[in-house]
């Protein structure tokens, strides 16, 4: 990308299409790159030229290779947007918010068909250590959820939002959300997936958005998709 011109016009039309086929708003789009809403406004209004990380970000962030913020012949721009459409049918887009009474676990949590964690952001060892006792409460749960009392889910809940209060102490918030992945081949195979994504506490710390690329041979339901 280096080697390549940059249109400052044609990447904001291209991050304002792209963003707005996913749903996005800048904020969303500023949580799933690591930029700030400021950078995002600057790229969209076309009156600057990204540098080539910013542009790796947005990439990212979109769930697309950073070629495509270049200018491309006909036959390519098909390609892209074959690329795109293969996009919608891969790609989540996930809301999460923070677990920090028990309520906000005791409310939302249900038996998932299977649980994803992210902790990719998490790098000190006690605070590691904190989201992998998270992660062992969401998965020892699975199969009991169900089968137990209210009075013991209330107990399991705030098990866990004692361990998320403490993991906050450390600069960090564990986010909370839920998606749905649908079977290639058997429409008819709809799983629900619980997700916990451990965040550093930002200047805003309500509901973020998370970016998931399902997959083979799991796609997103037909009817969650966005459309172009």
């Amino acid at each position: 990308m280096e080697t390549m011109e940059r249109d400052a016009e044609y990447i904001a039309n291209q991050c304002k299409y792209i963003r707005k086929m996913f749903s996005l708003t800048q904020e969303n789009l500023a949580d799933t790159s690591g930029l700030t809403v400021r950078t995002i406004q600057k790229v969209e209004s076309g009156r600057h030229v990204p540098e080539v990380q910013t542009l790796r970000s947005l990439a990212r962030g979109l769930g697309f290779d950073i070629t495509v913020f270049s200018k491309l012949t006909p036959e390519e721009e098909k390609r892209q947007q074959e690329e795109m459409e293969r996009a919608l049918k891969k790609t989540v887009l996930v809301p999460t918010s923070p677990i920090r009474k028990p309520n906000d676990f005791y409310s939302r949590n249900r038996e998932w068909h299977g649980l994803l964690f992210n902790a990719g952001a998490v790098e000190a060892g006690n605070a590691l250590e904190l989201t992998a006792a998270i992660s062992d409460w969401m998965t020892d749960l699975d199969g009991i959820w169900d089968m137990s009392s209210a009075g013991q889910r209330l107990e399991y809940s705030a098990a866990i939002s004692a361990l998320c209060l403490e993991l906050e102490g450390l600069g960090y918030l564990t986010h909370f959300g839920h998606f749905r992945q649908q079977h290639m081949h058997d429409k008819g195979m709809i799983l629900d997936i619980g997700m916990i994504t451990f965040l550093p506490k930002a200047g805003r710390d309500g509901v973020r958005y998370g970016i998931v690329t399902l997959e083979d041979p799991w796609e997103v339901p037909e009817q969650d998709r966005p459309k172009l």
